[in-house]
């Protein structure tokens, strides 16, 4: 149901996506989808929590232990944009209309965003800088899906260099 969901959804925004399509997509009722989800609202709620915890996952999955800390950002944030990378007509319009839409959408995107600056804020000197990380992340994942020509080695290249600016004590390893 989710996938079918999701994939309704970046289609055509949620404005766009009827209930009777992602219904007929995941081969079950109107009624079922009502009984599981509550509402339109509460099954994109549970898709972006979903993808969510996915991205998350992945992003605590890539780090090796006894690497550094610049070396752990790093494979962070590849597969940060190695989800982006995958999920591209999911994130531009999921995570782009979650953050307009206001109420349960932009509270679930906020959860997450805090999550991922928890998720980094002992690589920094600050917990104001972690936040601003996630942000700029974020903001660069959007600025990337319009500009599919540009590097991914060349984002991520990027966003490693604001994370240098903040690393715990300013050396490379975070001591």
């Amino acid at each position: 149901m989710l996938d079918a969901a999701g994939a309704a959804f970046a289609a055509g925004g949620f404005a766009g996506t009827s209930m009777d399509e992602i219904a007929a997509a995941a081969e079950i009722s109107k009624p079922m989808l009502y009984s599981y989800f509550g509402s339109k609202q509460g099954l994109y709620v549970a898709y972006l929590e979903r993808s969510g915890a996915a991205l998350l996952d992945s992003m605590r999955a890539a780090p090796r232990a006894g690497s550094t800390t610049e070396e752990r950002l790093r494979a962070g944030i590849e597969a940060f944009f190695d989800y982006v990378d995958g999920h591209r007509p999911g994130w531009a319009v999921l995570y782009r209309e979650a953050a307009s839409r206001g109420g349960p959408l932009s509270a679930e995107l906020a959860s997450l965003r805090d999550r991922m600056a928890r998720g980094v804020s002992r690589s920094f000197a600050s917990e104001a800088f972690a936040e601003a990380f996630v942000g700029a992340g974020e903001s660069l994942a959007n600025w990337w899906l319009e500009r599919p020509e540009v590097p991914r080695k060349e984002v991520v290249g990027l966003l490693m260099s604001i994370a240098r600016a903040g690393l715990r004590d300013g050396s490379p390893d975070g001591n």
